[in-house]
Parts: C-alpha cells; sequence; structure tokens
C-alpha cells in the first residue's frame, strides 16, 4: 500500500514540474503593438486599459511542439486577447476565462 502511494507520488510530482517547466507563451511585436498591450514582469499581457482590476483573465492555448501544450496568459477583453495573440502569428487552439 505504502508502495503505491509512494509511486503516487513521484508520478504526480514529475507531472507537476513538467507543466510547471513551460512557461507562457509572449506575443511577438507587431506594428503599434506598444500602444495595445504590454507584458509584465509576470510573463502576463496586459491589455492597455484604464483598470485592469475589473478585467477577467484568459488562458489562451496555443498550438506548439511542447507535449503539454502553450499558452498565453492575458488580462483584458477577450477579444482583445484573441486578436494580439493572431497579430503575433500564434495559432488558437482554444480560450478559458477566470475571473
Amino acid at each position: 500500500m505504502s508502495k503505491g502511494i509512494v509511486l503516487l507520488g513521484i508520478m504526480l510530482a514529475f507531472l507537476l514540474t513538467s507543466c510547471a517547466s513551460n512557461p507562457a507563451a509572449v506575443p511577438k511585436a507587431f506594428e503599434g503593438s506598444s500602444k495595445i498591450f504590454k507584458v509584465n514582469i509576470n510573463g502576463t499581457v496586459e491589455v492597455k486599459e484604464n483598470n485592469l482590476k475589473d478585467q477577467p483573465m484568459h488562458w489562451i492555448f496555443i498550438h506548439c511542439a511542447h507535449w503539454s501544450g502553450c499558452y498565453m496568459r492575458c488580462q483584458g477583453p477577450a477579444k482583445t486577447c484573441n486578436s494580439i495573440a493572431k497579430k503575433s502569428g500564434l495559432k488558437i487552439s482554444h480560450t478559458l476565462t477566470s475571473k
């Protein structure tokens, strides 16, 4: 019984560390991008608006070569976040939103 728990713990630790090593995707700069968004120290894309505290966080999952997938974290309107990803050349898989 205890060997099974230890094995499960090792597998869970491996999974969590492998996913944590995959950083968020950062969009490439394009013409006019500095007026639309900035990337903070945590790698979150922040849409330049007056009040970001009221804006939801979006996890835009994109196609990439990493086995566990890649994402772009963005705070602001969903339409603007998706537009930033597309203009940066990122191929969007799906988007999740949290408040």
